[in-house]
């Protein structure tokens, strides 16, 4: 039997390698991990999240990227949310955010434990961050998670009332569900 460990990468080490691969990889504990394929849904809900966004900040002032564009998490750990916002500026060759606002990551049954537990982690840890979002793709039903004045809240909010808007006060606008799940086939 050939059995072969994967390799360790640092953070240049994986832009380089991942460049050239045909399928996607977050960097996690300096490990290569490949992304999945996502269904119609996930990509409904990402695209209307990237069209509400755009419609609703001043692009002068943010940048809202689609998933790829990496977030640093840790010494060894880079992570490509569905959707970003960020302070806009930087260069114009930079491969990673370190001062994301929002985060957003569209629910798929085999990324629910990470987007769950490792992401919750790592994202809250983040120093600027003042909103993560999971947004199931099979019922209107996001959770968040907004910093407040003492902190991370312990359980995130959940958010199902299909009239319902989500506050997000780093960026100063809110999110209705309608506008999130717009034609989405539930």
């Amino acid at each position: 039997m050939n059995i072969q460990s994967q390799p360790r990468f640092d953070k240049s080490t994986f832009f380089s390698w991942v460049a050239h691969q045909e399928r996607r990889f977050e960097l996690v504990g300096g490990k290569a991990m490949m992304l999945p394929y996502v269904k119609r849904n996930h990509q409904k809900i990402s695209s209307n999240l990237l069209l509400a966004l755009g419609s609703k900040l001043d692009l002068s002032k943010f940048n809202v990227a689609g998933g790829d564009f990496a977030i640093e998490t840790g010494e060894d750990s880079v992570r490509f949310a569905d959707i970003m916002v960020e302070p806009a500026g930087g260069p114009g060759d930079g491969m990673t955010a370190v001062d994301a606002l929002l985060l957003v990551e569209v629910l798929s049954p085999s990324t629910a434990a990470t987007d769950f537990g490792d992401k919750v982690r790592e994202y809250l840890a983040l120093p600027t961050l003042g909103t993560y979002l999971i947004c199931a793709q099979d019922a209107r039903r996001v959770w968040v998670w907004t910093r407040g004045e003492t902190g991370w809240p312990e359980q995130p909010e959940v958010i199902e009332d299909p009239a319902a808007s989500i506050r997000i006060p780093a960026l100063d606008l809110s999110l209705t569900l309608e506008a999130i799940y717009r034609h989405v086939d539930l």
